[in-house]
């Protein structure tokens, strides 16, 4: 069996014994596979550096190694300190306006993420206590600013609009936006 393998191995690697028409036809095409490679091998970086696909994902890699925390990309459409500072104002449409965006920031980020739902109370309904723990009163704060825009009487104090504040606040830190 031995002398077998090394007469295979032998007649293999001698060039001696093998044809020289099968040698020529070999070249030629090991030289046609070689060229085709190369080509391949060339659109594929071009495309590859054309796309930025592969720099979307190093960037996500990254930013989760570096803060052990999944990468989200939300982008935010108003600035978070100045909504907080909006619901410090000393006047009650800015602390109502601050409420008000504040939960449109939560609709648009959850809908950034991939939570479904034609508007906040269904994707909130989607969502569970792992996900949000304080969801109960994130759904309480949603009625407050429902009741803001449908009900212009309703009063809103400088305590009650920080509190709910910071309830959005704890949901984007629950989240990792912030």
């Amino acid at each position: 069996m031995e002398e077998l393998i090394q007469s295979s191995i032998n007649y293999i690697l001698n060039p001696e014994l093998i044809s020289p028409t099968f040698h020529s036809v070999w070249s030629v095409a090991r030289g046609i596979f070689f060229t085709i490679s190369i080509i391949l091998i060339g659109l594929l970086v071009f495309l590859l550096s054309v796309n930025s696909y592969l720099d979307l994902r190093f960037r996500e890699r990254y930013t989760e190694f570096k803060k052990a925390k999944p990468y989200h990309e939300v982008k935010l459409d108003t600035d978070w300190k100045e909504v907080s500072s909006q619901a410090q104002d000393e006047k009650e449409a800015e602390r109502k306006l601050a409420v008000i965006e504040a939960d449109d920031m939560l609709n648009s980020a959850l809908e950034q993420i991939g939570y479904s739902g034609a508007n906040l109370v269904e994707k909130l309904n989607g969502l569970n206590e792992e996900i949000i723990p304080n969801l109960e009163d994130v759904k309480k704060a949603h009625k407050t600013r429902r009741d803001i825009i449908y009900d212009q009487s309703r009063d809103l104090s400088k305590e009650e609009a920080k509190e709910i504040i910071s309830i959005y606040e704890k949901v984007f830190k629950e989240l990792q936006i912030f």
